[in-house]
């Protein structure tokens, strides 16, 4: 879906209206008082979250952002105590603001707000873009969830569990399809016991919906010159589909991305982490020079796709984070240029814009002319730019996500084995010895993950795939002034020395460097040039470089989630089976040559499953990452794509 900007005017009075619905955004007699009135008193906030963990607010439309920063204001207000630790805000919106006019509207309003809340807003507003957008504030302890895209189609996706509902959008008359049977239906699925919903409307027919759908409802006196309000509470008392576990002490093997971003997300929802890794920090493919940051758009928006960029806006958004705080980790956002192969897939790049068009500051087709512009060197043809996109140290991102999350990190110790009883889990050693214990373990070691899980679950089907970079001084050899794209990747220079590769060789374990896949690295280059003028006299022995293994997943696609509790062993009903996880133990694996484009959104993923929290992906694509997909698969598909 193509995400169209609202288009604004305003009434005399200069409430501010939207002219596709003919309708204002918020009551004439102010939209602060009204948020306060409807919204929260409606739903008796700020006292129901008094004391809680995590708190969590759904609303039907996020319009100008009033009603978020209403509430976020108002858990400013008080103290700790009176407070739940983190407040999430979950909105949909079909036409969002574009950031200069979300700025200029919400000006007037700033006085009446906690101070700093709308320009934090405003900063961090996202690309515009259909999916889901996380943004944090208050060091994450209020977290807004933006979904872009058609309440319709939105909500039914959401994984979360509301305790309160805002109901709100333009009036019934205007914009029907906000108030629909399909809206209060999943309302009602989004609920359980004590789940409460308030809305300014009483509209006949939304009151008949929401009944049906479960809600006991009131009429309460409605703000300013309306009468009356609807309350609402839901009467189901279905289970949480991801049940909190209590904050306690998390072994997280590997301590590459995968690891680190978890340890980060873990410990930011109050856990304690320890990482455990047989060598160094970073020391398998998330040690390479640098890792290639940019989205992969496709003609029909396909799972992966919608994976990738969700996961690209995820990562730039924790580099912001972390520089905020201190441990800025060394990138650049020079931009990525994605180049065609040949004139049919040239073809189909423009196509897959063409069908899901794009803000240009998130990407743009290119001609080869326009391209040879932004890299410097005479490039073979045109492509996608992506302008924000960029290049990331992987191994220092690694190291500044364990500083941030105080977690600790135990090297040279290879865990041998796990061991589970009614106390937890035990990491071993070759010996025996225990190397640590933990409420929960998250398996993030890279292809030695099927080895450790083998006695708990039969469902991780990871292969290896050997990967080797090349790596040269520039000058006096070329190197591009972005990072480039096509059959493997090309960076700047890097403190002087351009990294290119990478090969990718299925089931190839060897370590060692190679001479014949330095030549095929600087193939790749050279195919991208007019010209390999500077490349073709460089001996490939001369060459420095590294190997490393990526886990590869049969769909290319990683693997997040409690495990499977299946073995081949395992005898039990399928109905069972597809109920029943391993207690505690968690893999977070699965990249490819994706890591840095995944691990963020999957660490973050995998802690809110544990901590029961809103889910930052929609169901579907939890559902393609979730490792009970192969619960029941007894064979694989060979995978052999580079995955450029």
């Amino acid at each position: 879906m193509t995400i169209t900007p609202a288009t604004l005017s305003a009434t005399d009075d200069g409430t501010p209206y939207a002219p596709v619905y003919d309708d204002v955004y918020h009551s004439r007699a102010g939209a602060i008082a009204q948020a306060r009135h409807v919204f929260l008193g409606g739903n008796q906030l700020p006292s129901r979250w008094a004391d809680r963990d995590s708190f969590v607010i759904v609303e039907t439309g996020f319009g100008l952002g009033l009603n978020f920063l209403t509430t976020w204001s108002t858990w400013l207000s008080q103290n700790d105590a009176a407070r739940c630790r983190r407040l999430h805000f979950v909105s949909v919106e079909k036409h969002p603001l574009l950031q200069a006019d979300l700025q200029r509207l919400l000006d007037p309003y700033t006085a009446e707000l906690a101070p700093g809340t709308s320009a934090a807003l405003v900063a961090k507003w996202p690309t515009l873009v259909e999916g889901t957008h996380r943004l944090e504030f208050e060091s994450g302890r209020v977290v807004l969830t933006l979904i872009l895209g058609d309440a319709e189609m939105a909500l039914p996706q959401l994984a979360a569990r509301a305790d309160a509902i805002y109901l709100d959008g333009f009036s019934p008359a205007k914009n029907p399809d906000i108030w629909s049977d399909r809206v209060c239906q999943t309302l009602e699925r989004l609920s359980g016991e004590g789940t409460t919903l308030a809305t300014w409307s009483v509209n006949g027919a939304v009151r008949r919906r929401l009944s049906n759908c479960g809600f006991d409802l009131t009429l309460a006196p409605g703000f300013a010159q309306k009468r009356d309000m609807l309350t609402g509470r839901c009467r189901a008392r279905r289970p949480h589909a991801y049940p909190s576990t209590t904050p306690g002490h998390a072994l997280i093997i590997g301590a590459g991305l995968a690891g680190t971003a978890t340890a980060e997300r873990l410990s930011s929802k109050g856990w304690r982490c320890t990482v455990i890794e047989s060598e160094t920090l970073a020391s398998g493919a998330s040690g390479n020079k640098a890792g290639v940051l940019r989205p992969l758009p496709s003609v029909d928006d396909n799972v992966l796709s919608r994976l990738i960029r969700t996961g690209f806006l995820s990562t730039l958004e924790r580099l912001k984070q972390l520089a905020d705080k201190g441990n800025a980790v060394e990138w650049d956002p020079c931009g990525v240029l994605h180049l065609a192969r040949d004139a049919d897939q040239a073809g189909l790049m423009q196509k897959a814009l063409a069908g899901h068009t794009s803000p240009d500051d998130f990407v743009i087709w290119v001609n080869q002319q326009e391209a040879t512009r932004y890299v410097g060197l005479a490039v073979s043809a045109g492509g996608w730019w992506f302008p924000t996109a960029g290049w990331v140290n992987p191994s220092d991102y690694c190291k500044k996500l364990l500083e941030v999350s105080g977690t600790t990190l135990i090297t040279h110790k290879p865990v041998v084995s796990l061991n589970h009883n009614e106390e937890g889990w035990a990491a071993k050693d070759a010996n025996g010895g225990v190397i640590a214990q933990g409420d929960i373990v998250v398996l993030a070691n890279a292809t030695d993950a099927p080895r450790l899980s083998a006695p708990f679950s039969d469902a991780v089907p990871i292969r290896p795939a050997r990967g080797q970079t090349t790596v040269f001084a520039a000058p006096p050899l070329p190197a591009p002034e972005v990072v480039i794209c096509r059959n493997g990747y090309w960076t700047p220079a890097i403190h002087g020395l351009s990294t290119s590769g990478a090969s990718f060789i299925v089931d190839d374990t060897d370590l060692e460097i190679r001479s014949e896949e330095h030549a095929e690295n600087l193939s790749v280059v050279a195919g991208m040039l007019q010209t390999s003028t500077g490349l073709a006299t460089v001996d490939p022995a001369t060459l420095t470089g590294k190997v490393g293994l990526r886990p590869l997943v049969p769909d290319r696609l990683p693997l997040v989630g409690a495990l499977p509790a299946i073995t081949p062993q395992t005898d039990a009903s399928l109905s069972r089976v597809a109920r029943s996880r391993v207690p505690g133990l968690f893999i977070n694996s699965g990249y490819g040559a994706r890591g840095i484009l995944l691990a963020t959104l999957c660490a973050d993923l995998l802690a809110c499953q544990i901590a029961g929290e809103p889910l930052p992906l929609s169901k579907d694509l939890v559902r393609a990452i979730d490792p009970m997909r192969y619960a029941h698969k007894k064979t694989f598909t060979e995978e052999t794509s580079n995955e450029d």
